[in-house]
């Protein structure tokens, strides 16, 4: 059963003016993450998109911010799926309701988009 969804569109100049800023990245990523994007010339599409991801998954969860953004960790190998953690207090309110987060999101020129439904388990 569906208990939420989320979407959120990221304008990708915003997260590029944003990375200039030497508290950005870790106020808002883990180290994991910084691994998984790298310093390519796709990387800011890639923080961007990861950043859309952590606000539709915010969204999905109803508005919920009792955690702070690196605890929710967006974690993406080449040629597979993104792999989704949550901890803290959002994580254990994930866990305690038995919600699977599902997740998709691309990049274009000027936006990335992100959704994330999540899934009621049975218990």
């Amino acid at each position: 059963m569906i208990y939420g969804i989320g979407v959120d569109a990221t304008e990708i100049a915003r997260i590029a003016k944003a990375l200039r800023n030497p508290r950005f990245l870790p106020r808002l990523f883990t180290e994991e993450e910084a691994r998984s994007i790298g310093n390519g010339p796709e990387s800011v599409r890639r923080w961007a998109a990861r950043f859309a991801a952590k606000e539709a998954l915010i969204k999905a969860c109803g508005g919920i911010r009792q955690s702070r953004w690196t605890d929710i960790e967006i974690i993406r190998q080449v040629h597979q799926e993104p792999m989704v953690r949550v901890r803290g207090p959002l994580g254990q309110w994930i866990e305690q309701n038995h919600l699977k987060i599902w997740l998709s999101f691309t990049h274009e020129q000027h936006y990335a988009i992100a959704m994330v439904v999540l899934e009621k388990g049975s218990a």
